[in-house]
């Protein structure tokens, strides 16, 4: 006898949480909360990168200074299983919250000394709402051509040596306005967070 008299509330919910599912599944879920992607997220690039990003990047790249590419990491055995395991797998670029503001950020690798031995510098986008602000550098001169860059909820990983597992965790301290070494202090780690600010860029680290 009640069961007409439930039908329309039950089918109203059911509409309000396949609604609820379809806005959720336009956010992605990184550390601490809900995380916007980018509206040109479906337009990435053959670098990995959306329109967006790749406007950041250029925006940083000067003489000297260049985005590392996918071909700028040395071939391991180690690299071929995260290469299987990840599918497009991107040793140098990687997405992420690093400070927990709901929106999504990015980390990229520069080359800034090509030859036998490259150095790479480490700088972070964080996303706003018209863009990206200028980057943030966390590790200078890190001999990144057998590492590579990836995330730990919202701690950046910097990994000198994928084979050996030789790596930095970097953590934005908001009170600071810096990354921090995550293990400095307990004998992990070791490096010192990168504090000098780069004037001729622009940026502060």
């Amino acid at each position: 006898m009640n069961a007409p008299r439930f039908a329309g509330p039950a089918l109203v919910v059911a509409f309000a949480a396949f609604a609820a599912a379809l806005v959720a599944s336009s956010w992605t879920g990184i550390g601490q909360g809900p995380v916007k992607r980018p509206a040109e997220a479906e337009e990435a690039l053959p670098s990995g990168r959306t329109p967006g990003e790749e406007r950041a990047v250029a925006a940083v790249a000067v003489p000297g200074l260049r985005p590392a590419a996918d071909d700028d990491a040395a071939d391991s055995e180690a690299r071929e299983e995260l290469r299987a395991l990840y599918g497009d797998y991107r040793p140098y670029f990687v997405r992420g919250d690093f400070d927990a503001d709901g929106r999504l950020d990015f980390a990229q690798a520069f080359v800034r000394r090509d030859g036998p031995e490259p150095l790479f510098d480490v700088a972070v986008f964080f996303g706003r709402d018209t863009g990206f602000a200028a980057p943030v550098w966390v590790d200078r001169g890190a001999p990144l051509a057998a590492g590579d860059l990836s995330i730990d909820r919202s701690v950046l990983v910097v990994t000198d040596d994928v084979e050996r597992e030789i790596f930095r965790r970097w953590r934005w301290d908001s009170e600071t306005a810096r990354f921090v070494d995550v293990d400095e202090g307990d004998g992990e780690g070791g490096a010192a967070p990168w504090t000098e600010p780069d004037t001729r860029l622009g940026t502060t680290a």
